[in-house]
């Protein structure tokens, strides 16, 4: 017996706007990264890459589920796997990049974090019948996240950006409730409807936010010349 429901072909199409925010929005961070600290910036593109990887296949699972009732076990479980170190990646970048604007970035911390994560992972997965395996790289992600989040707010303050902060307040926020509906299996359909709706909404304010800030510093950027 299929565990999950009989997903419309409408939801499986519409998963793909809060991957196409993400992605967005995370670009724009990213693009940030980069006209502060070039390698920092590289590493962060290499972080989104992850993160927008694991989005699509995870939306890829659900349409092969809807037009064929195909289950792709690789599609479906290597969300947590793509995301931890792809926020671990962006998230240090961005602080290298406010810590040290001038300095090639240091890659192999977060490259560390994330391979004793998946490793842990890997071990877990192998030797438990449970998901705790999925609860240790959610951990990592939502560390990352968090301090991706506080960086990207306390820039927005220091821009005087009161609207940018709260949305990537929001956009935390949310992630949370996300992440335990993320984790639980047998979910029903109006609770898949539900998780879609919201992280739609909230990755399009991320994206919106994402903009302001690069904006922004694309503005303060030119100025300097001139000054």
């Amino acid at each position: 017996m299929n565990p999950y429901p009989d997903f419309p072909l409408v939801m499986a199409l519409q998963n793909y706007m809060p991957v196409v925010f993400s992605a967005i929005g995370l670009i724009w961070v990213a693009q940030t990264i980069g006209a502060v600290n070039l390698s920092a910036g590289r590493l962060a593109f290499a972080g989104v890459a992850l993160i927008v990887l694991a989005g699509a296949l995870k939306a890829t699972w659900k349409l092969a589920m809807a037009v064929a009732r195909l289950d792709v076990p690789l599609f479906s479980q290597s969300l947590f796997p793509l995301i931890a170190p792809g926020f671990t990646l962006v998230a240090w970048s961005l602080f290298w990049s406010k810590r040290e604007p001038g300095r090639a970035v240091a890659w192999w911390p977060p490259v560390l974090i994330s391979a004793v994560a998946l490793l842990g992972a890997f071990v877990l997965a192998s030797t438990r019948p449970d998901r705790t395996w999925v609860f240790v790289l959610i951990g990592v992600s939502t560390v990352a996240n968090v301090a991706l989040a506080s960086l990207l707010i306390h820039s927005a303050l220091r821009q005087h950006n009161r609207l940018a902060a709260s949305l990537f307040a929001l956009n935390l926020l949310i992630t949370f409730a996300l992440s335990g509906i993320a984790g639980m299996p047998n979910k029903p359909l109006e609770l898949h409807w539900t998780e879609q709706i919201i992280s739609t909404v909230s990755n399009a304010g991320f994206a919106w936010a994402a903009w302001m800030l690069a904006h922004s510093m694309r503005t303060l950027l030119r100025a300097v010349p001139a000054q």
